[in-house]
């Protein structure tokens, strides 16, 4: 029924429903805004997104009649495809395709709903503020890895030339700089991803409130970006220089504020791009349409009413009834009775942005051989756990040292403690030797032995089989060894077998 401008009702029951949804949504992506700095910027797109809609709807057009069985059909798949998405969320909250899907079902559900109410002329008003929240879904891992390397090594060039140029003698290995007083690390944040991440978001933003055209929207998108990038490269040249001059433990005192004056100037100068673009343009007036548009049919409010139910009880159902049983529990143990044993400090920025629970470190040597050990431990309960223990990994950490990955060798299963555990076998080169890599990723799952329980942890086939299995929010742990002096990777393999059930224990 098309409802008059004269009718005020407001259909509560329909904000209810999808509120739900976006509530939803908001809870899962908002795991990764607060333990991932790089998308911190999250939390400000749910109010910002808000506000677009506010404006669109002061300047929304008359209602069209719409093609319902579209519509309806649309809102039915994204409906009965959250359910599985939602599912598979839940043990794997990390999982960045699972993320996608739900933020892509959410906006196609809400997309179906406003051309229900209002047709095309609805569906081309509102598109752009509903799709917005797909700036803070994390990007693809792979992608934003390639992206991040890039520009480190990029960020670590440019910033070398500039300080060779004004005197100050600097070389660059992988995203390392290195100076008379030491070396400096370009690492994901003066990499520019988490500045050109949210400066691309911010564009988006200005160019929807400033209602562009097309044209007008990409050249700020392209401003903004090349904004950043010359603002984190005016970043890693000014902590350079101040290490240069000052000694590199002056360096840690200015870095965070460094990245928010960053931010900022990215902020301000698309800003600035915008207001010039807009000027001698006037902002739309508001309007009075006299068709406001339809309810959403009750069948349809029914359905996707009921496929949130059933969605939420019955996942909450199955994981509640698997949540049980004794877990299969190790820990590491530094051999700290080796006369060569030497603990090592972890440094506060790592432990800032790895967020552990517990965590220890130590190096010794056998001879010509020396190992590097770091161990560290989230409790199970909350998501950000699994986020948090799959953040880092050796094959993109260590090239932002200056390593350099020569072979990926598979899963190595190393028996310690009655405990089949897997290593997963790299190999490096560092300072024109060769570096054996052994990292193990484990969930404290249950089992009668614990032997192929966590072999298969490596593989995103390993999401479908904590589905099935109905775990989630379990503990996580890390564990990685680094082998120098081995004449080989078969070596170093019979070494961490001989020598891991020594720093093994049962708990």
């Amino acid at each position: 029924m098309i409802r008059s401008q004269s009718e005020k009702s407001t259909p509560w029951p329909a904000v209810a429903l999808f509120g739900a949804y976006w509530l939803l949504l908001l809870k899962h992506l908002s795991v990764h805004w607060t333990v991932n700095p790089q998308y911190s910027f999250g939390w400000l797109v749910p109010p910002l997104l808000a506000y677009l809609l506010w404006r669109r709807w002061r300047t929304r057009p008359d209602a069209e009649p719409a093609r319902q069985t579209a519509a309806v059909c649309a809102a039915g798949l994204a409906s009965l495809a959250f359910f599985p998405t939602w599912l598979t969320a839940q043990p794997n909250p990390d999982w960045r395709l699972v993320s996608w899907l739900l933020a892509l079902e959410i906006v196609a559900l809400s997309l179906a709903a406003t051309h229900l109410a209002g047709g095309r002329a609805w569906l081309r008003h509102f598109a752009f503020p509903i799709c917005f929240i797909l700036a803070a879904v994390p990007w693809p891992y792979g992608p934003e890895q390639m992206l991040i390397q890039h520009l480190a090594q990029f960020v670590a060039a440019v910033t070398v030339e500039l300080l060779n140029t004004v005197a100050i003698p600097a070389m660059r290995e992988g995203n390392i700089i290195h100076i008379s007083v030491g070396s400096l690390g370009v690492d994901d944040a003066c990499s520019g991803v988490r500045s050109l991440q949210a400066t691309f978001m911010a564009s988006l933003f200005l160019g929807e409130m400033y209602r562009f055209h097309p044209a007008r929207r990409a050249l700020l998108l392209g401003v903004g970006l090349a904004l950043a990038l010359a603002c984190n490269i005016g970043r890693a040249f000014l902590l350079a220089w101040v290490a240069a001059h000052r000694g590199i433990q002056s360096v840690s005192t200015i870095h965070d504020e460094a990245g928010f004056t960053i931010m900022t100037l990215c902020f301000l100068g698309a800003w600035g791009v915008a207001l010039w673009l807009m000027r001698g343009r006037s902002e739309p007036p508001d309007t009075h349409p006299k068709i406001t548009g339809r309810r959403l049919p009750g069948p349809v409010m029914a359905g996707l009413t009921a496929c949130l139910v059933f969605t939420v009880t019955t996942t909450e159902a199955w994981y509640r009834w698997h949540e049980t049983g004794e877990k299969i529990r190790w820990s590491f143990v530094c051999p700290s009775g080796r006369a060569s044993f030497k603990e090592i400090q972890i440094p506060e920025v790592a432990a800032k942005g790895l967020q552990f629970d517990e965590g220890r470190a130590g190096q010794w040597s056998d001879g010509h051989e020396s190992w590097l050990a770091f161990f560290f431990k989230w409790s199970a309960g909350p998501a950000r756990s699994r986020i948090l223990a799959r953040t880092h990994r050796p094959e993109i950490c260590l090239p932002a040292s200056g390593f350099k990955m020569q072979a990926d060798l598979g899963i190595v299963v190393v028996e310690a403690a009655g405990v089949a555990i897997p290593f997963h076998a790299l190999t490096f080169t560092h300072d024109n030797r060769e570096v054996y890599v052994f990292f193990c990723l484990w969930e404290d799952r249950g089992g009668a032995s614990g032997r192929a329980e966590n072999t298969t942890g490596w593989s995103r086939l390993a999401g479908f089989e904590s589905v099935r299995r109905g775990e989630r929010n379990l503990g996580q742990q890390v564990l990685e060894i680094v082998l120098s002096g081995y004449a080989n990777a078969t070596e170093a393999q019979a070494a961490l077998k001989r020598e891991l059930p020594k720093l093994v224990k049962k708990s």
